[in-house]
This record gives C-alpha cells, structure tokens and sequence, in this order.
C-alpha cells in the first residue's frame, strides 16, 4: 500500500486536488477530507451539502460528487501516461468531531461514502471484499505515486491579487541572519540593529519581495519608503547599482527588474 497526500495534479487546462490517495494492488482509494463544523445536511438529488451554523444556512458542492469527478481526472492523468486505470473508489471523510451528520432522505450512497474520519479504519477493508483481484504489482504502484509526485504542483498564492495594503506591510530591510526587520544602511553597508549583522545586498532581497507583492514598477520614493532609506541620493545610488531596467526622467524614473534580477 502506498498513501500520499495533498496532491495538486495539473490535467487539459486545469488543475484538480486529491487530499488523501490510497494505492493498492487491487484499487486505489481517494478520500477527500471536510472540516466544516455545524449541521451538514446531504442532498445528493440537489448535488449540494446544507451547513447550518448558529442559525445560518450555507450551500456546498457536493462532496460525493467532487470525489467522483477527480476519480475521473485522475484516471484521465494514469491514461495520459499509459497505464490501466485500476478500480478508483471515493469517500468523504467529516474530520470535525462537533459535526452533526444528516441525510435526510436515507440516500444509500451518503450513508456508504461519508464517515467520521476517526472511523477511517472501518471503512477500507469491505473495498477489499469487493476488489479481490490484485491488478497492480508493488513497481506499478511504485511508478503511479512517482508519475503523481512528480506531476505534483503545490498551489503558490498570489500575493498581488490579495490587495495587500502597502501602509500595513512591515518595512525595513530584513536581516539574513536573524530576520529582524530594519536594518541601518550606513557608508554602503546594511547593519541590523538587533544582531550586529552586516551585509552589503540586503536591499537585493527587500526589493525582491517588493516586486513580488505589489509588482513592478518600483520609484525612488516608494524604494526608499520600503526599505526606510531617509536619503534620496542614497537611494537613487542603491538603485542605479542593481540590475533594473528604468524608463521615465530622472525626476519620475521609475523601475523593473532586470532579465537576471531574480536568478
């Protein structure tokens, strides 16, 4: 048996998620993971889950339903790399223990496919009832987990969508030795205050980190605002130095990074 977790796999033009894929030589197993707390409520005719919580009602997708659609995309993905797609069988697992569980028009599919993670013990060994003939060798499972761990894309957030207010970011150069916030540049060096540290490119990373939260470009104004640099000649050299692209007058330049800014 091979378990992994939290997998993203890309497939066509999208990407879909798997927390929990269990590999046997007979079947593999996707169990996707819930943490909703409330009242969940099952209502497989309207593909949706009901959640009441102090009073509110929320809708979900279905998440019977999700598991079944990536059981599809992952045989898709096995297909698209040459091997037979073993029986995929799903099951949502309510990891809340607070949660109360109803299914209100006794779907047998509900009662089948959701438990109490706490109960996962339980719930595996009847698909081997099920599945008596082993079809995968210990290399075959072996190769699917490879060709998913490999495929694997971790989801990178983007910090420009989240509207990140520049007033409540935390500025200052931040040291590489002990990462505080708010190094001194003094006579072409960079100081931390807390640790003694002293560096000569600290400002590199800093404006690194600009570039990616708020994105190019960057005016001496704003580089200096940043890093809590008070000259603006200071500043306008720091920036000269490093391999940016500008465009503008001297007076509104303003800059991007370079081909190589950030290798």
């Amino acid at each position: 048996m091979v378990i992994l977790y939290d997998l993203r796999i890309p497939i066509n033009s999208t990407h879909f998620q798997i927390d929990t894929l269990i590999i046997t030589p007979y079947f593999l197993l996707i169990i996707d993971s819930k943490n909703y707390a409330g009242t969940l409520i099952f209502l497989p005719e309207f593909n949706q889950l009901i959640r009441v919580q102090n009073d509110i009602e929320e809708v979900f997708s279905d998440p019977i339903l999700q598991t079944k659609i990536q059981a599809s995309q992952l045989k898709a993905f096995l297909k698209k790399h040459y091997i037979t797609p073993p029986p995929i069988e799903n099951l949502v697992a309510i990891s809340n223990s607070q949660a109360i569980i109803k299914n209100p028009t006794n779907d047998k599919e509900v009662s089948y496919r959701v438990f109490r993670s706490s109960n996962v013990a339980f719930k595996i060994p009847p698909f081997y009832k099920t599945y008596t003939q082993p079809l995968l060798s210990r290399n075959d499972m072996k190769k699917i987990a490879k060709y998913l761990i490999k495929a694997h894309e971790p989801l990178v957030p983007n910090p420009k969508s989240m509207n990140l207010p520049f007033d409540k970011m935390v500025k200052g150069v931040q040291c590489p030795a002990c990462e505080a916030f708010g190094m001194d540049y003094h006579q072409g060096k960079w100081t931390c205050k807390s640790c003694g540290h002293k560096s000569k490119d600290s400002h590199i990373q800093a404006l690194r980190d600009y570039f990616l939260i708020f994105g190019p470009p960057i005016t001496s104004k704003q580089f200096r605002e940043f890093t809590k640099i008070e000259s603006h000649s200071k500043a306008k050299r720091i920036l000269s130095s490093m391999d940016l692209s500008y465009s503008g007058t001297t007076k509104g330049r303003t800059y991007s990074p370079g081909k190589g800014f950030f290798d």
